[in-house]
Parts: C-alpha cells; sequence; structure tokens
C-alpha cells in the first residue's frame, strides 16, 4: 500500500517537532537535526502550521473518505502512465493561506522521483482531489523517465514539468478543474513573456538565486505564475499540434516542447 497512515500520526503525535520524527525516514540524507528546516519547507508548499487547525482538518479528510480515494487514483494513474509505487503521504493543508483557497482551491502538493506529499483541505471535492492527485502523481513519473538528474534540471525542465503536469489534469478532467493560472492570460500575451521573460533564463538552475523563483512563481515584477502559465502553454501547443496524449512524452527531451514556440 502507498497511502501512509498519516491520521495515525496525527493521533500519536502532539507536536510538529513530533511530526518531524515520522516524516524524516522518508528523506534519507537528512539528520535529526534538520527536522525544523524540513517541516519549514514543507510549510512553505502548503502543510498547516497550526496545531490545532491540522488535528481539525485531518479529522475532516479521515471522515470523508479521502485515504480509500487516494488509494484508487493511485492505482489508477499507476496503470494510465506505467509509474513507479511511491510512498503517499497525506497531510492538512495550510487552510488560512488565502491564495491556497482562492486560487489553489484549498489544495497543494510536493513531489519527489520516490515520494508525493499532498496538503488537502478538509472541505475538498471529489474532482479537486483528482486532480492534484493527477498533477502531483505526474511528476513522479516524469521525474523517473527524464534522461536527466532531479539536481541537474534547469528553468525550461521545470516548466515544462509543470505543463506536463497540468495538462494531464486537463486531459483526464477537463478545462474546467485545470488550475486557475491556465486562464490568467492569452495566448499573445504568453506568447510575449516567454521571449522578454522566460526564454533567456532557460538554463537557469534553482541553486543559482532567488531569480528562478521569482520567473517561475511570477515573484516581483514577474507577472503572476509566470513560468507555470508558459510551461502549460508550451505543452499544450506541442501535444495538440503533434495529437499526442501525455503518456507519450514523459521521456520527452524538455527542448523538443519548444521548437514549435521558438
Amino acid at each position: 500500500m502507498s497511502v501512509e497512515k498519516t491520521n495515525e500520526w496525527l493521533k500519536k503525535t502532539s507536536s510538529m517537532k513530533d511530526l518531524a520524527v515520522c516524516l524524516l525516514p522518508y528523506f534519507k540524507e537528512s539528520s535529526k537535526a534538520e527536522g525544523r528546516s524540513l517541516i519549514g519547507h514543507l510549510q512553505a508548499h502548503g502543510m498547516f502550521r497550526f496545531w490545532p487547525d491540522g488535528l481539525q482538518t485531518m479529522a475532516s479528510l479521515e471522515k470523508n473518505g479521502i485515504f480509500n480515494m487516494i488509494e484508487q487514483e493511485e492505482q489508477h494513474l499507476r496503470k494510465r502512465w506505467n509509474g513507479p509505487d511511491v510512498p503517499i503521504i497525506i497531510l492538512p493543508v495550510d487552510e488560512r493561506n488565502r491564495k491556497i483557497r482562492s486560487e489553489f482551491g484549498g489544495k497543494s502538493g510536493l513531489a519527489f522521483y520516490d515520494k508525493l506529499f499532498l496538503f488537502l483541505s478538509g472541505q475538498i471535492s471529489d474532482k479537486a482531489v483528482c486532480a492534484i492527485m493527477t498533477h502531483e502523481y505526474n511528476h513522479v513519473c516524469r521525474l523517473e523517465n527524464m534522461p536527466k538528474e532531479e539536481n541537474k534540471m534547469t528553468l525550461l525542465d521545470t516548466i515544462i514539468l509543470e505543463g506536463i503536469a497540468e495538462y494531464a489534469v486537463f486531459e483526464r478532467l477537463g478545462e474546467a478543474e485545470t488550475a486557475a493560472w491556465t486562464s490568467y492570460y492569452t495566448e499573445k500575451q504568453l506568447c510575449h513573456f516567454q521571449d522578454r521573460f522566460v526564454k533567456p533564463h532557460f538554463e537557469l538552475r534553482r541553486h543559482e538565486g532567488r531569480l528562478f523563483s521569482n520567473i517561475l512563481f511570477g515573484k516581483g515584477h514577474y507577472p503572476d505564475m509566470l513560468g507555470y502559465a508558459v510551461g502549460y502553454s508550451i505543452v499544450k501547443k506541442h501535444l495538440s499540434a503533434r495529437n499526442l496524449k501525455v503518456a507519450d512524452v514523459l521521456a520527452f527531451p524538455s527542448e523538443d516542447f519548444i521548437k514549435l514556440s521558438l
């Protein structure tokens, strides 16, 4: 079974420090002293921040059968993309985060090649569960199939990673379930943004400074969710023009996707 019993974790623990002890085995390269920074990293991606909030949300997730639903989703998606069996760690989302509530539908996630985190609201709809699981598990499959090590990924690799994952949501569930940022900009705007803001930095890597994150998420003077929106546009154009499915392109080099848009 891939879905970890995080509901039991929260019943047996009483603080973020205790939760870190449960999480550290999934990060074999991390020491016990790094538990605090691990919690901070997960919270930066949407995990709950206040313990009473987390307990209340987890009770709702358990009551609404989310764990069984995620199990069924995982089985379906593994067959769809011939994907790996990785641990799926479900934790409460930060319900107080306005952007997560209004723009991301009370859900967030974080994917690695060997594990998957889902941060969910207690009021999340079934379709939203399908959407976040589709997006994040697609990341796992892309990372497994990419002809490049994860620590060598460029900005181009990352926006294509995000574009494929959200196109997987579109392909499976339709436009209504795609993220709000997929419709922030017109095609003309996206072409302009790609040429002016993104293309000059295609080879930038995450560790090289804040510019990577600023472009990807649209921070500072950059348009909101810039890298995500441009990546989705590139992938959508590529797959539509060639009549391809997500399953067909999981191992494609990122450079293949931009031939239509350069």
